[in-house]
């Protein structure tokens, strides 16, 4: 096996062990990772907290159908993490917008995430952190470059 080929299964063993080492955020809270992916998106967006977005905005923000969007907000529904609202401009376009619950569950998971980013920062010091930032961000110039060319 050549040099190039050993390295990149070594990239991929590792980054899979990143995938194994724990659980999902939000799955401690019955919220599986898309419907996580979907709360940020949401508690993120300009205008989703006081006005809330559209199906179709959040389907095109996720990259993904506005079937599966419909059916992650009716499970966060359930769970009192967002709630439907009728566009007051159009009453057969419907809003959807979270809710205190899902603001303070995002609120809390990224305090978490920072804690735990904090801690690597202390565990690796300065200057290797400064490295993984460095490496990080050039392997991320890579695969957007390559999705461009590959999307040509």
């Amino acid at each position: 096996m050549d040099e190039k080929t050993y390295l990149a299964q070594e990239l991929a063993r590792t980054i899979a062990q990143f995938k194994r080492l724990g659980r999902p955020p939000g799955s401690s809270h019955g919220i599986r990772p898309s419907e996580f992916m979907l709360l940020v998106t949401l508690t993120q967006c300009p205008g989703a907290d006081s006005e809330g977005l559209k199906v179709s905005d959040l389907s095109a923000r996720m990259q993904i159908t506005p079937a599966g969007v419909t059916h992650m907000i009716n499970a966060l529904e359930d769970g009192g993490y967002v709630e439907r609202l009728a566009d007051p401009t159009d009453r057969r376009v419907v809003l959807v917008k979270p809710t205190a619950r899902a603001k303070q569950f995002i609120e809390d998971m990224n305090a978490k995430f920072l804690e735990d980013l904090k801690g690597l920062v202390g565990y690796l010091g300065e200057q290797d952190s400064k490295e993984l930032i460095r490496l990080l961000s050039l392997a991320l110039t890579y695969f957007r470059e390559r999705r461009e060319r590959n999307a040509e």
